[in-house]
């Protein structure tokens, strides 16, 4: 994943190349001048989604008893893509503390995600439905699935 934010394409993987596309996202975000990034935005919401999508056909069902992480991991490959621009214009401008700030929260960010994928990957661990109830068919349509009322 890393590699994937600092530069590196991952093709061949769905997640690995939209983490690219977002580190790139952010690197234009973070050199336009001041105004509209509402298009920038909206590929990178649009990205996540699809991220957490790809994720949620693919993790194991949690133990109703784990812990619900506080954010998806499309929302964390994000922060990460943000982190690695940021020190990529921090280098660029040789302002040091602000690379520094941003290479340690890179890294922390890294390490967080790297825990994150093991605990989901064997069901420790719950994500946020961002999904709403929506699992994304093969023909691209959504159907809408019961979800339990709490009353």
């Amino acid at each position: 994943m890393m590699q994937a934010v600092c530069g590196v394409a991952g093709d061949d993987d769905p997640v690995l190349a939209a983490a690219h596309e977002l580190a790139g996202l952010h690197e234009r975000r973070e050199q336009q001048i001041p105004g509209d990034t509402s298009d920038i935005d909206w590929t990178r919401a649009r990205l996540v989604c699809e991220i957490d999508r790809w994720v949620a056909l693919r993790a194991p069902t949690p133990a109703s008893s784990a812990p619900m992480h506080t954010e998806s991991i499309g929302a964390v490959v994000d922060r990460m893509a943000h982190f690695a621009a940021l020190t990529y214009r921090a280098l660029a401008y040789g302002a040091e503390a602000a690379l520094h700030a941003a290479q340690l929260r890179l890294h922390e960010l890294a390490c967080g995600y790297a825990d994150l994928i093991t605990e989901v990957a064997s069901g420790a661990r719950r994500l946020p439905d961002g999904l709403d109830g929506e699992t994304p068919e093969s023909d691209g349509t959504q159907q809408i699935r019961e979800q339990p009322r709490s009353e």
